[in-house]
């Protein structure tokens, strides 16, 4: 088996005994690889440790059996902490980023550009304001599903391909009809009786419109409360399961949506 070398980060873990367990790593050079980390877990690993939440140089044979291979040796590069203020939403958001890539990441597949994308969105989240937190979240979320294919259709109507601008202009509403089964905005015009639409608050919707184009470093300075996140989530993530067939749920979301009325996630 060759032994090869990449800088990886923690998705998922699966343990399969008391000392063993399986890895999900978003690796650079390999993209979603899973790792048999086989005695991993013991204190008395001479090794180093498998971290989550941080930048590591993972060492492992290669197989082409039930897993990618096995570690072989972890070196940390990079740790976040997520300790901050607010330190439950940095917790809760940084797991939806890797649940998420778990879920959409093609097997084996290189993704070095979105590799790099997301270590940056784990800096920011590390060392963000608290309230930066749910844009820099929902720019990553958009970037996500552009980066693997699945683009929403924010700033024009499926149904015509009308820009939202120009609607807007034409027919002000306190509302935005968000269809997931179709992809995107739909305009009155466009809208079928019975057919399924999420009501997005117009002033919130314009800002996750501003980020879908927007940097990280541009995504810190938009505000957007946790209550107001919670709702453009929802959308995004049915939205997902229309598009991309996935059936289950963001767990670390819905712990986040539990707390967004508490003090723990209050702006």
């Amino acid at each position: 088996m060759a032994l090869e070398k990449t800088l990886a980060i923690v998705l998922r873990t699966f343990d399969w005994s008391e000392s063993s367990r399986t890895i999900a790593f978003f690796a650079k050079e390999f993209g979603r690889i899973y790792l048999a980390d086989k005695g991993g877990k013991s204190i008395k690993s001479k090794r180093g440790r498998v971290i989550k939440f941080a930048l590591l140089e993972v060492t492992f044979y290669d197989s082409k059996k039930e897993t990618s291979g096995y570690i072989s040796d972890v070196e940390l590069i990079k740790m976040y902490h997520m300790s901050g203020d607010g330190s439950l939403g940095r917790l809760a958001y940084a797991s939806a980023a890797c649940e998420l890539l778990e879920q959409l990441l093609p097997k084996e597949e290189p993704q070095r550009t979105l590799f790099s994308y997301f270590n940056l969105f784990m800096e920011k989240l590390d060392q963000a304001e608290r309230k930066s937190l749910p844009a820099l979240f929902l720019s990553f979320f958009l970037r996500l599903l552009s980066q693997l294919g699945y683009h929403p259709s924010l700033g024009y109507c499926v149904g015509c391909s009308r820009e939202y601008a120009e609607l807007k202009k034409e027919k002000p509403g306190n509302f935005v009809p968000f269809s997931p089964e179709r992809g995107g905005i739909i305009c009155p015009s466009c809208q079928t009786p019975g057919d399924y639409y999420i009501k997005l608050p117009a002033d919130v919707f314009a800002e996750l419109l501003k980020l879908q184009s927007a940097s990280l470093k541009e995504a810190e300075s938009v505000r957007i409360s946790y209550g107001e996140a919670s709702l453009l989530l929802e959308a995004l993530v049915k939205f997902l399961q229309y598009q991309a067939e996935i059936s289950s749920k963001i767990k670390s979301l819905e712990f986040l949506d539990k707390l967004k009325k508490t003090e723990l996630t209050s702006e």
